[in-house]
Order: structure tokens, then C-alpha cells, then sequence
């Protein structure tokens, strides 16, 4: 499998990625029912009851529909309409009330910057849910691919152990030959035959790592875990150029937590604007007109726009209202108090957006510092393993002019060995140092080419 193959598997089967996106469901129904607030809403209410009253029985039936409407402005309207029918007595009646009503606030409640902050509020709330969408995609592509390298890194270890348990056997038979030859002591066999014993012990830990690095990729996969899994991309590494100062700008506009963070502080700011807004006192203009008909004889009802028939006796005809109502809060401090707490909260997340931001640029600096390290040790373990194997050589040529000990051998082979593990290590460390920086930058997404479908 490839590292390419890996992470698609991985978007889409990994569990915490599709967990993700079932809660993305409800936020952006939640998104949807907040850009609702200025849609009419309708309410359709009926009764029906037997009454009994002086040896009389009859039925009275009731029809109730209302519509309310807020605007922008802050204005409600409110359209009602209620039918009264009853029958009983030999005597069947039917009144009729219509009205339309509404409230303009002029201070509290009034004004398109208020009533238009919940709405922005929720904007902002999904555009921090699909930034945490972004960064946990982010993490587990992230976490996909150190786990993948991992697995290379086990499996080029375990090559490593069996080239050194190979090149132990092999030197056991050039000792071997020159005991025979009368060239080396016979006791000179038994560091030989410890050192084939320590790379079989090396190679069964190799084996274990390369298991468990398996089983930790199959479940990033959510595959079964009983596949054979192997990582066929080969392990190659390649200087990146890196400007710091542009990476550092790059990660302000890409990083979902950064982002999240400025989108927080939007919302404090609404919060702010309508717990203000609550401080002040409620002056409305307010009006409505009522329209009231009666067909047969019996008892009606009057009641206001919006209210149940009661079996009230009223008039029929046409009413009209239009007033002004003030409302002042006194003595009450809870007021003040939610302002108070809305503007703690909105300097609060300012500072925690000024600590972010100083905490990405120092994150993303480290990163940068940690790539260019990753490649020195690249190039210097590269030196150090062909310095090694060039060592080995040549003391396996003196050994066999008989100008050297078969322990200094042994010595030199196990530099070897510890020389290409390093080389190993520092090329995975460095690919994985890239990743990190590209996590680092919020670009992780734009480098693999993914697109959240959401």
C-alpha cells in the first residue's frame, strides 16, 4: 500500500473522520434554523366541546390560526384569526374576528444591528464548526502518515536486523575458514557465535515493531486487522527550501485554531452589542386593527387578535388602536450585569486571540528550525554510514592479511549497523518534520490536494 492509498482509505473509513461529519448534520441544521428569524411563523390552534346547561346540550367549536412575523427592524407583526361556531338550543351561531397587530421597538430591542446579531453569531459559530471540521480532518491525515512512515521505518529496521544477522553468519564463515586454515585461535569463535546470537535477538524486536506498527495504521484504517499490511512507497527524502517569515504569515491565514479564534471574538463582539442594547429601556410604538362578523343568532365572542374565542359577548364591526408603551427598569442590576460580563468576555478572547497568534509564530518558527535540523543529521548520517561501511570493508581485508583481531570486526560491524539505523531514523525524522510543519501551517489539506465535502 502507498502512503497515497493510505490516507484516502483513511478519509473514508476512519471513524473519528466520520464522526466528524455526523455532527456536522445538527450544526448546520442549527445554522439553518437561526437564518430562519426573520421568516413568518404560523400557529394552528382548534378546540371542539359538548356543553350541557339547564336540560340544553350543544357543541362549541373553535378555529384559531395565527401568524407572526419579526423583521429586521426589530417590528412584530402578528396576524390572527378566529372562528367561533356553536350550535344548540335550535340555535346555530358563527362569529368571525380578524386583526392584525404590531410592536415597533424604538430603544430596546429596536435596530438591524441587534436583531440581526443572533443570526451573525450563528454564521460565525459554523464557521468555527468547519474549521474544527478542517483541523480534525487535518490531525487525522497528519496522524495517517507518521503512522505509515512508522510502519516504513519497522519494516527498513527489519531489514537492517536481517542484513546484520546475514553479515554475522557470513563473517562466522570466513572465521570458521580461518580456523581451519590455522590462522585464528578457536576461541575467537565464541564472540562471533554471541554476536549471530545478539542480531537474532535484534531481529525477533524488529519483527514485534513492525507488527505493532501494522496494527496501528490497520486501525487509523478501520481495516481488519488480520491484514498483512506492508508500505511499498520507498524511503527517499529531499532538501525543502523554507522561508520563515512567509510560513509564519501563511499559518495567521490558514490555521483552523487561529481562524476559530478570530471568529470567537466576532462573536463576543455581538454578544456585546445586544447586551447593551438590554440596557436600555423599552419605548415601542404599538397598533393594531380588529375586524369582528356574526352570522346567526346565539353567543359571540370579542376577543383581541391572537386570543381564543371565550364566549365573551362582544359587537360586531371594525376597531383600530395605535399608542406608545414605556418600560423602565429600575433597581435592577442584572442589566448592567450581563454587560459587564459581555465585555469581560469579549477582552478576554482579544487576549487569547494576541497569545495565539504569538503562540503560532513561535510553533511555527520551532517547526522551521526542526526541518532544517532533521536535514543536517540527514547528511551527516549519510556521511557516517558510508564512513562505516568503508571501515568494515577495509577491516575485513586486514583481518584477512592477519594485521587485525576478529573482535575489532565484530566491532566495526556493529558500528554499522548502529550508523544505518541512525541514517533510517534521521530520514523518517526529517519526512516527518515536514508534516508537522505543514500541520503547523494549516496546510496539510492544499498539499494532499483534499477537499472537505461538506
Amino acid at each position: 500500500m502507498s502512503l497515497v492509498e493510505a490516507v484516502f482509505l483513511g478519509l473514508r473509513d476512519n471513524r473519528t473522520i466520520k464522526s466528524a461529519y455526523i455532527e456536522r448534520v445538527a450544526q448546520k441544521f442549527d445554522l439553518f434554523v437561526a437564518e430562519q428569524r426573520f421568516r413568518p411563523t404560523a400557529l394552528l390552534s382548534a378546540s371542539i366541546e359538548a356543553t350541557r346547561q339547564g336540560g340544553v346540550t350543544g357543541t362549541a367549536t373553535t378555529l384559531n390560526p395565527t401568524v407572526s412575523w419579526l423583521t429586521p427592524t426589530g417590528a412584530q407583526f402578528q396576524f390572527s384569526w378566529s372562528r367561533l361556531q356553536t350550535r344548540g338550543g335550535g340555535a346555530d351561531a358563527v362569529s368571525d374576528v380578524a386583526g392584525v397587530s404590531f410592536t415597533q421597538p424604538l430603544l430596546r430591542g429596536g435596530g438591524l444591528a441587534v436583531n440581526a446579531a443572533p443570526i451573525k453569531q450563528a454564521q460565525l459559530q459554523e464557521r468555527i464548526n468547519r474549521l474544527q471540521l478542517k483541523s480534525t480532518v487535518t490531525d487525522t491525515v497528519s496522524t495517517i502518515i507518521l503512522a505509515y512512515r512508522n510502519l516504513l521505518q519497522a519494516q527498513e529496521q527489519l531489514g537492517i536486523a536481517r542484513q546484520s544477522l546475514q553479515r554475522a553468519q557470513d563473517q562466522m564463515q570466513t572465521d570458521q575458514a580461518l580456523v581451519d586454515a590455522g590462522r585464528m585461535a578457536a576461541a575467537d569463535l565464541v564472540q562471533t557465535r554471541a554476536d549471530i546470537a545478539s542480531q537474532q535477538v535484534a531481529l525477533l524486536q524488529a519483527e514485534q515493531q513492525r507488527n505493532s506498527a501494522q496494527l496501528a495504521l490497520l486501525g487509523l484504517l478501520a481495516m481488519d486487522l488480520h491484514v498483512n499490511i506492508v508500505a511499498a512507497d520507498s524511503l527517499k527524502a529531499e532538501h525543502v527550501a523554507i522561508d520563515v517569515d512567509r510560513a509564519v504569515s501563511m499559518a495567521l491565514d490558514a490555521r483552523p485554531d487561529y481562524l476559530s479564534q478570530r471568529a470567537a471574538v466576532e462573536q463576543a463582539r455581538q454578544g456585546l452589542i445586544v447586551a447593551r442594547n438590554d440596557r436600555l429601556w423599552t419605548l415601542s410604538v404599538t397598533g393594531g386593527v380588529q375586524r369582528q362578523t356574526e352570522r346567526g343568532g346565539g353567543v359571540v365572542v370579542s376577543p383581541a387578535p391572537g386570543t381564543p374565542l371565550t364566549g365573551v359577548a362582544g359587537l360586531p364591526g371594525t376597531s383600530g388602536a395605535l399608542g406608545l408603551e414605556l418600560r423602565i427598569p429600575l433597581g435592577d442590576y442584572t442589566l448592567q450585569q450581563g454587560e459587564v460580563t459581555a465585555a469581560t468576555a469579549l477582552r478576554s478572547q482579544e487576549m487569547q486571540l494576541a497569545d495565539l497568534r504569538e503562540r503560532v509564530e513561535a510553533e511555527v518558527r520551532d517547526a522551521v528550525q526542526g526541518v532544517e535540523l532533521s536535514w543536517r543529521q540527514v547528511e551527516a548520517a549519510e556521511i557516517a554510514r558510508g564512513l562505516a561501511a568503508q571501515t568494515l570493508q577495509m577491516e575485513r581485508e586486514r583481518l584477512q592479511a592477519g594485521r587485525t583481531s576478529n573482535f575489532e570486526v565484530l566491532t566495526y560491524v556493529s558500528n554499522l549497523r548502529v550508523a544505518e539505523t541512525q541514517a533510517l531514523s534521521a530520514e523518517i525524522s526529517y519526512l516527518d518534520a515536514l508534516t508537522t510543519l505543514d500541520q503547523q501551517l494549516g496546510a496539510t489539506l492544499d498539499t494532499w490536494k483534499i477537499a472537505l465535502r461538506d
